[in-house]
């Protein structure tokens, strides 16, 4: 997790995009047992009772709901299930980022936002009320976002990786966890530089997979070790590159963005890291993933790996277990990318 100190000196000295590594965690011996305090408890709230599930035919498989609109591009589901996972998702970056919600720095006037593969508009939601004067949009593949929102927040049903339409550029554009669904991260940074105004910035939030330890302990976790390749292998096969955010940098660089910079960081699986918040935001990643296993699982292994549903079930049966059973000092490395696009920059 970034350190209150470390994440300011990246907002006020952005880094050079090969510099920004993270630091080490240190285990905490005393918890091999694999006890657990969610303490978080109550702070993920479903918001299904806002959400209207008649505005677009949905795809159902194997007792999950899909994205009708360009069905097949992006395989992970959008029911309800989805929703409260990536409810408690936002409460992870919110605590890996100290409350913050960007890292880079953002003009100022600050007129319009955009954030891209929005999914619950958590983000757009509680940027735009700390941000009452700016106008924010949030696109996304699902309608699934709620309809009591700020004034200035609205939402919008795209396909992100398609030509964007907009009646004006944006000062700042934001994306968070899109890897899944991309293919194209050139054809992706063309359409945020020409859809972004001359000094404007954009942000990207990033995990990338597989999943690692530092000590070698996943070993310890045959089926966690299995399913971490196989999940690589999947997505491979269907065309996303799970740890393409780390070569963006080279293609902000390439495509003209200056001051781009990078910082990283873990989200440990499981508490078994030194230190309370480390405790506490391994405990949330253990339940995002936990939780979103089958989500993550079961469409890329029936259609791209030809497997059965019950195949499927039967391994993440066993990849919960190594999950939950304290074996292992597994965690998810995640980037954080920003650019600016020059000042002087013309349209190409």
């Amino acid at each position: 997790m970034l350190s209150d100190d470390a994440a300011e000196a990246v907002v006020e000295a952005p880094r050079p995009a090969e510099e920004g590594l993270f630091g080490d965690f240190e285990v905490d011996e005393g918890d091999g047992d694999g006890e657990r305090d969610s303490s978080y408890g109550g702070e993920v709230e479903s918001i299904t009772t806002s959400i209207s599930d008649s505005a677009i035919d949905y795809k159902f498989e194997h007792g999950r709901r899909y994205h009708a609109f360009q069905d097949g591009k992006y395989h992970l589901p959008n029911d309800d299930e989805e929703i409260v996972r990536l409810e408690l998702q936002h409460l992870i970056w919110r605590q890996c980022l100290s409350n913050r919600l960007h890292l880079c720095p953002t003009p100022n006037p600050l007129r319009t936002v955009l954030d891209i593969g929005c999914g619950t508009g958590a983000w757009a939601i509680d940027f735009a009320e700390v941000h009452p004067a700016t106008r924010v949009i949030g696109v996304d593949l699902s309608p699934i976002q709620p309809t009591a929102v700020p004034p200035n927040v609205e939402f919008l049903v795209d396909d992100i990786t398609a030509p964007w339409i907009f009646d004006q550029p944006f000062d700042y554009i934001h994306s968070r966890a899109i890897t899944i669904g991309v293919r194209d991260w050139g054809a992706l940074v063309a359409e945020v530089w020409r859809n972004l105004a001359p000094g404007g910035w954009v942000e990207f939030q990033e995990y990338h997979a597989p999943f690692v330890s530092d000590d070698g302990t996943i070993a310890r976790c045959a089926a966690f070790e299995r399913w971490n390749g196989l999940l690589l292998e999947a997505a491979g096969k269907a065309g996303v590159r799970l740890d393409a955010i780390v070569g963006v940098p080279g293609v902000l660089a390439e495509r003209g963005f200056v001051n781009v910079g990078r910082a990283a960081t873990k989200w440990p699986v499981g508490p078994w890291a030194k230190g309370q918040r480390e405790k506490r935001l391994g405990e949330m990643v253990l339940d995002d993933v936990a939780g979103g296993l089958e989500g993550f699982s079961m469409r890329m292994f029936t259609k791209v790996l030809g497997w059965s549903r019950e195949e499927v079930m039967e391994l993440l049966e066993q990849v919960s277990l190594d999950m939950r059973s304290g074996k292992m000092h597994a965690y998810l490395p995640i980037d954080f990318l920003w650019a600016q696009k020059p000042l002087d920059a013309t349209e190409e």
